[in-house]
Order: C-alpha cells, then structure tokens, then sequence
C-alpha cells in the first residue's frame, strides 16, 4: 500500500501549524490549498517550514514539515485530481467560507464518486463553530446536484472537531527572518466526533474519539476560550498588554480562576463530567495559558467583545448555563463586566459596545448585545451592577 494522503482546505496557523503537523508525524503525505496564492508561493518555494512547539519556557522543539504539496484554490483541476485520491481531508477556514469552498470542492467530489464511487472520504472540520457538521452539509448539499445527494450522504463524512492548540504570533524578528514560522504551545489532543466517519478514523497523535460532541465544545469554549477572554478583559483594565501578565496579577488571576470553577461545576451538572475531571481540566487551562514563550497578548484574546458577548459565545453561553442550574457567576459576571469596559479604538467590536452603551444606556446595551430575554433581567441586573462597580 502506497504513502496516505491528506488534503487540507487552509494553510494558516491551524491547518498548516496542527492540523498537517499531526498527519505528517503520522506518515500522510500532504496537499495544502490555500485562498492566498502569495502564501502558496511562499511554501512552493521553500519546500518546507517550521513549527516550533514550546510547552514552556524551558521545553521547546522546533519540528520540520516538507515534502508537501502546495495548491491555491485557483488550481481547481490539481485540487480535484487530490479529492479523487485522498484518504482524509480536513477543513481550516473560517466558516463564512464554507460556501465557497463547497462550490470548489464539488467537481472534485462528483468526479470522486464516478471514479471511486465506494471509497469513503471524511473531512474534518476544524472550524470554530458549534455544530459545524450541519453548517457545512448544509453547504455541501446546496452545491451538489441532487442526485448526488445520496453519495454524499452515505460516502462523505463530516467530522466535528476541536483544535485546543494555541498557535501565536512568533516574534517580530523571527517572523521577519522566516515568514513561513508557526509559533505554537505544541499540544496535540485533537478531540473529533466518533460518528462522523463514513470510513475509518485516522491514527494521529493526540487524536480522542468523543460521542457527545456537545459536551465536548461546550467544556472546550466556556472554559479555554472564556478564560482567555475573561484575562484580556480584566488585565487590560489594570494596564496589562500581555496575557501571561495578567495571568500572573493575583487580582485577576483570582477572577479568572474563580470563573473557571463557576463554570467547571455548571458543566459537571448539565453535562455529566465529574468533579475530578473538571478540576484537573481547569488547571490545565491556567497552567497551558501560563506560556510566556508564546508572547499572547491582550489584544489577540480580547479582539471583537461584540462578538464574545453574544448569547452563545464564550461568556454569555457559561453565565446562562450556570444559572440555569442555580449556580451563582460572581467572577464570570465580572469578567462580562469588564468585556463591557473594554477600550481598544482599534477593535471595532469594542468600539461598537462602548458606543451602545453610551448611545442607549447600559441595561439595553446588555440586553442587546448579549440577547437577553425578558425572564432572564436577573442576568441583566448582575451584569449592570459589575460593571457599575468598576
């Protein structure tokens, strides 16, 4: 049996930085297709780039990729050529656009389903959204006749996935010296949802079959994306740039922990997990945020508080879970709070909450922006007397 393939739809820093770090330790040969030809130059001539992986500041690897194949999405005939005889492929693109990438991927796929119309092809989904699977068929099925339905159904696999590795900016000179530089914590457990195979999961270090997918991102976003967010947040209103900075302010360390635990038994009574679960699953969150090699700043972590306040995101989505299960939020509460206050001129989603505020007052500025109903004002009321409180 020849070498595996992989195709990845996406050449940043997850799909180039996690996604084909991990099949190419696992022996895949990767085809790379990226939307920026500028990008695809870059790796076409360089045959190879680095990732550097630093689970502290003492326990650093730099790991070398090469021998791939780099393709923009320009290039449809290649990329349906390697839709027809890949083994895997996986998704890294933002999901505004899952429908373009459909469109490009359906020839590849019908001309897949005439050649090897038995083979099954799984894709993972690498996209940071909940129920990506139903988002991305949705699409799929949009751009297929249909009486290709029935194939895709039966033959295309959607596999949900988490990516829980932190891929950063690497120094401005070492970017500048090597522009192709992923920078990375190198953490390889890749969570993926045990019935979306049509076909045989792939065997990838770190990967973990998960059958409630649910419970999976729930924990993963109300805990490591809240955390970071409730540290952009509360450090930048006591003047940190950096997270590991603010990490390290007792003051905001206490907050950040405290939401951790509020949250952590919120999802041990909705979903299940246990106690001892949640307890080391938080410190873990703090201990891999704690990575000063990855210079992660406030900015990164705070970027678009319009967004990170809505109902379902990263801070609204545990406040609701934890009250919906009577358990008080004092230290998440104030983390949405301080989401509230956050300045950034530069961020147009922060400047967005600030002018709400100012231009309808703060109790509907909350409503809106957090979609708040009318039985949920006791939320309202919490939120409104933080941030009155800083």
């Amino acid at each position: 049996m020849g070498q595996q393939q992989v195709i990845i739809f996406g050449a940043g820093r997850i799909g180039r930085g996690f996604v084909a770090d991990l099949f190419y330790a696992a022996g895949y040969a990767l085809v790379l297709v990226d939307q920026s030809a500028e990008l695809i130059s870059a790796l076409t001539d360089a045959q190879r780039y680095t990732v550097m992986k630093a689970e502290d500041e003492t326990h650093r690897r730099d790991d070398v990729i090469s021998g791939y194949h780099a393709l923009a999405t320009s290039d449809t005939e290649m990329i349906h050529n390697a839709l027809v005889t890949a083994d895997m492929a996986a998704v890294a693109v933002f999901p505004q656009h899952f429908e373009a990438l459909t469109q490009l991927i359906s020839g590849g796929l019908l001309r897949r389903q005439t050649e090897r119309p038995n083979a099954p092809l799984d894709i993972l989904l690498c996209a940071n959204l909940a129920n990506a699977g139903a988002e991305f068929r949705k699409r799929l099925m949009a751009a297929l006749p249909a009486e290709a339905h029935t194939y895709a159904e039966t033959r295309i696999g959607l596999v949900e996935t988490l990516v829980m590795r932190m891929v950063a900016d690497p120094p401005a000179e070492l970017r500048q010296r090597d522009p192709l530089l992923l920078w990375t914590n190198g953490f390889s457990e890749f969570p993926v949802d045990r019935n979306g195979f049509r076909g045989s999961a792939p065997e990838l270090p770190g990967l973990r079959l998960v059958g409630d997918m649910r419970a999976e991102e729930a924990r993963k976003l109300y805990t490591y994306n809240m955390c970071h967010a409730a540290l952009a947040y509360l450090g930048a209103r006591r003047g940190h740039t950096m997270t590991v900075a603010a990490l390290h302010d007792p003051t905001v360390r206490a907050d950040a922990a405290g939401a951790l635990e509020e949250v952590g038994h919120a999802l041990v009574v909705a979903y299940g997990f246990t106690l001892e679960d949640m307890t080391a699953w938080n410190a873990r969150v703090l201990r891999q945020t704690d990575n000063p090699t990855l210079g992660d700043t406030i900015a990164r972590h705070g970027d678009d508080p319009r967004r990170k306040l809505r109902r379902g995101d990263r801070l609204i989505g545990p406040a609701l879970l934890a009250r919906r299960h009577h358990i008080p939020t004092p230290c998440l509460t104030r983390a949405v709070a301080a989401a509230f206050s956050y300045c950034n001129p530069s961020d147009p989603g922060a400047v967005y909450v600030q002018d709400q505020v100012r231009s309808v007052g703060l109790y509907h500025a909350i409503r809106t922006t957090c979609e708040l109903g009318p039985d949920e004002e006791d939320l309202v009321e919490e939120i409104a007397k933080a941030i009155e409180s800083l």
